[in-house]
């Protein structure tokens, strides 16, 4: 590791960029971007609570009502990928305005349709918003508030916890408000619903139009020679950077998935489920909690000490006792991940970072493919006790990523940004 590194900070562009904020500038852009990650959580977390409504208002089964979420999120995959493209092509602004006018059109898609059809099309439109908004939004956060980018980063996030919280809550309240005034009257609450997320979705263009300040795109010119050595430094932190986000939602997924079965014996199947509420409750409040402070921390040092807190936490979840509050922990550690990833991910990438960055996200897309299902391997293999371990074997691999990226310097300079 080398002996002297410098002071945390971009090293291309973003704090001339972003002192060129007229007044004003950057606090409408804060409010853009925290209502953008509001509507995304609120969004997300719709599909589920929403099956039972989407199967009287379509007829259709439990199965085929589950495509939905497999559409949203093959939607949200190409969306990931195109989105350094769409930017680099159309800038910031009408970006922002498409990944928007794709959210309104697919919600409206899915909740005012008559054709199950439709409602596919309605949720690939979705994720296809969805997956472009994410790369959009994160990364322009970490550029136009440097050197503060993961403060800002941390907050939105922070956001899109509130709405994947509150989006179940509130699909409560008008499925019984629905079904007080007609037993029938389920079939009425997707239209609710997602026309709220599309109301929500047109407001959002409204503010991407009238917001007075954005940084510039960047031109992403460098060398692509893969056999020179920037070249394959470029390469090998790609890989690195995909490693790290694989198995940070691997590590996510798969705790959200599987820390119910592993308290269903001790507290039972009804109380273990309050499990995944007090896993994302406790996400949430870190990313608010890391916004706070995150400034002050380079961003291997910010992540190492939430993959020491998740350790922690996955110590005391093999004591049943304090097991739920072990996973609390899992979800403080783990909070501040994937913001101050993307943070990491500008910094050490520089004028690439638009050009990488989707194939990064893109590979964390993949993580729950592999990671929830090795979990359930283990616990076919040895039974729900082996959870907390399994989990504890993940956060490992990812604390080593971590710190072997920490040791690499930039593609093209070989200094640490860490």
């Amino acid at each position: 590791m080398p002996t002297a590194t410098p002071p945390p900070g971009p090293r291309t562009g973003p704090p001339a960029e972003a002192a060129g904020a007229p007044p004003g500038g950057k606090r409408a852009l804060m409010a853009l971007g925290l209502l953008v990650f509001l509507q995304l959580g609120l969004l997300l977390a719709a599909y589920g609570p929403s099956f039972a409504a989407l199967q009287v208002r379509h007829g259709v089964g439990v199965a085929e009502v589950g495509t939905s979420v497999s559409a949203h999120f093959a939607g949200g995959f190409v969306g990931v990928l195109v989105a350094g493209l769409l930017i680099a092509r159309l800038g910031y602004r009408r970006s922002m305005v498409l990944s928007a006018l794709l959210l309104a059109l697919g919600g409206a898609g899915v909740g005012f349709s008559g054709s199950w059809s439709l409602v596919l099309v309605g949720a690939a439109l979705v994720g296809l918003g969805y997956g472009i908004a994410v790369v959009l939004y994160n990364f322009l956060f970490a550029r136009a508030f440097a050197p503060a980018g993961a403060a800002a980063v941390n907050l939105v996030n922070g956001a899109y916890g509130v709405g994947a919280i509150a989006m179940p809550a509130l699909i409560g309240l008008v499925t019984g408000a629905a079904i007080a005034r007609d037993p029938a009257g389920i079939a009425q609450v997707p239209p609710v619903v997602f026309g709220f997320t599309t109301a929500l979705a047109l407001a959002v263009v409204a503010m991407a139009l009238w917001v007075p300040w954005l940084p510039p795109t960047r031109s992403g010119a460098s060398g692509r020679g893969s056999a020179s050595p920037a070249g394959s430094r470029l390469a090998g932190g790609v890989v690195l950077f995909s490693a790290l986000m694989f198995l940070y939602v691997a590590v996510e997924v798969a705790t959200a998935a599987w820390a119910p079965t592993h308290l269903a014996e001790a507290l039972g199947v009804a109380r273990s489920a309050l499990a995944v509420s007090v896993f994302w409750g406790a996400l949430t409040a870190g990313r608010f909690l890391a916004a706070a402070f995150a400034a002050r921390l380079r961003p291997a040092n910010l992540i190492l000490g939430g993959m020491a807190l998740t350790l922690v936490g996955v110590g005391l979840a093999h004591v049943p006792a304090v097991a739920l509050g072990g996973y609390a922990l899992v979800g403080l550690g783990l909070a501040p991940v994937f913001p101050t990833t993307v943070v990491w991910i500008d910094r050490h990438f520089g004028e690439r970072a638009d050009r990488v960055a989707p194939w990064i996200l893109a590979a964390g897309n993949l993580g729950p493919v592999v990671g929830a299902p090795a979990v359930g391997l283990a616990v076919a293999l040895a039974g729900p006790a082996v959870v907390p371990s399994a989990l504890a074997l993940l956060l490992v691999a990812l604390g080593g990523v971590v710190l072997a990226i920490r040791r690499r310097g930039t593609p093209s300079t070989g200094s640490p940004t860490s």
